[in-house]
């Protein structure tokens, strides 16, 4: 959540930036309302405190004297005074907890360089790789993979519904090639493997801002854990309630997990196959790092993304997202988008945000410098999601015989295969 020091000094500028990123600005009037209300309590438990205190002080005196009535009268009072301060204290934590559900609807500020606006406003920074030319009528994805009887989407909805997919033969191979590839890269970088559990509790969401707010895209157990809807989730809250020392920052995460989202709301039907899935393959990066560190660390992070890429030969490009497309806590985000040959367009296959202190703020995870206290910086990044990764080096490594090339560097994890075809 946002600094709530902020709201009150500078209530406009944290509407404006409501209103930018799409989201309700009233909010911000009904804290600072709560925020009246909770401040004067607070006031008045102090004060209740301190007269408590001063009476105290008063029953201990009286009874060094030997006046008995006095000492009695004056702990009377002094009861009186703790059911006061009882009532007001109660009172004042329900406040606090309304004060704290309000503030957990508001969006993170958004960085001073992000456009304005919708995705129609997003900034594309630079293009990177060749669009491949084909001499014969290029295909889909999912056309391909079902020809050479390696996906199978109808036996995955059979088993699960809509939503899923099942990858045979090779093709499962060829995603746990791209897997341990990019696993591996980030091993070298510096980045520490992680493997998370894949549900997580209430709390955990709340610190990353999936909750309450977008709590309809998530699966929930009847224990009332969460499927994890990527590993961002757990990776960040691994300190949370937590105090570190700068001297031992950054640290640097990566993990590979399922993601699971409800996708509500959303639908598949504008591109086929493996695009929009309520399950899918992710590899996370993810910073936790001091505040004067997470500007250059964001584009450490997205260079490596990019590199990935770079090395397994896709067509891609960098964009800067709005304020209104990016996601709830970020306060600046990069896409990184892959071409389709078939769809003619760019795909996402990462997003790598700096959260500030955003989600510190909400897992009150803090650093020592020196003799202060600070909020870490928080950081994520896919490095990268694999299925329209796959629909990417699919489409783009097609042969007219049907069958497809597996890049030079993922070779050496599939046994030294160099095409992908026809499942025997």
């Amino acid at each position: 959540m946002i600094d709530l020091k902020l709201i009150r000094e500078n209530p406009e500028k944290v509407k404006k930036n409501c209103e930018n990123r799409g989201y309700d600005s009233g909010y911000v009037d009904d804290i600072l309302k709560v925020d009246e209300k909770w401040r004067k309590l607070k006031f008045e438990a102090d004060r209740l405190r301190g007269e408590r205190n001063k009476v105290s002080k008063q029953v201990n005196l009286a009874k060094k004297k030997g006046d008995k009535e006095k000492a009695k009268k004056l702990i009377a009072k002094g009861k009186e005074i703790s059911l006061k301060l009882e009532k007001i204290e109660e009172e004042e934590k329900e406040i606090k907890r309304e004060l704290d559900t309000l503030l957990s609807f508001v969006p993170n500020i958004q960085a001073e360089d992000v456009p304005i606006g919708d995705e129609t406003k997003n900034k594309e920074i630079r293009k990177v790789g060749k669009v491949p030319k084909f001499d014969f009528e290029v295909k889909s994805h999912q056309q391909i993979l079902e020809d050479l009887g390696l996906l199978d989407m109808e036996k995955a909805a059979k088993l699960a519904g809509s939503g899923f997919y099942l990858l045979k033969g090779d093709l499962a191979l060829f995603e746990r090639a791209l897997i341990n590839f990019m696993l591996d890269f980030h091993r070298k970088n510096g980045f520490i493997e992680i493997n998370p559990p894949q549900l997580a509790n209430k709390e955990t969401l709340y610190g990353t801002g999936n909750l309450p707010k977008f709590e309809q895209d998530l699966y929930k157990t009847n224990e009332g854990l969460y499927l994890i809807p990527t590993a961002e989730v757990v990776l960040t809250n691994l300190y949370r309630e937590e105090i570190l020392m700068k001297r031992d920052l950054p640290k640097k995460f990566v993990a590979f997990t399922q993601c699971y989202r409800t996708e509500a709301g959303k639908h598949g039907s504008e591109t086929p196959g493996i695009f929009r899935l309520h399950q899918f393959e992710k590899v996370e990066m993810v910073y936790i790092c001091a505040q004067e560190d997470s500007w250059k660390f964001l584009e450490e992070m997205v260079s490596y993304a990019e590199k990935i890429l770079e090395l397994l030969e896709v067509p891609y490009r960098r964009i800067l997202l709005a304020t209104a497309d990016a996601s709830f806590a970020s306060a600046k985000t990069y896409d990184l988008e892959v071409w389709s040959p078939f769809l003619k367009k760019y795909l996402e296959v990462s997003s790598c945000s700096n959260c500030t202190d955003f989600q510190a703020r909400r897992m009150n995870t803090r650093y020592r410098d020196g003799k202060e206290l600070k909020f870490v910086h928080t950081l994520n990044g896919s490095g990268l999601a694999t299925p329209r990764l796959l629909i990417a080096l699919i489409e783009n490594n097609q042969n007219k015989d049907g069958t497809i090339n597996v890049p030079k560097v993922l070779q050496p994890y599939m046994g030294g295969i160099k095409k992908l075809e026809k499942l025997k």
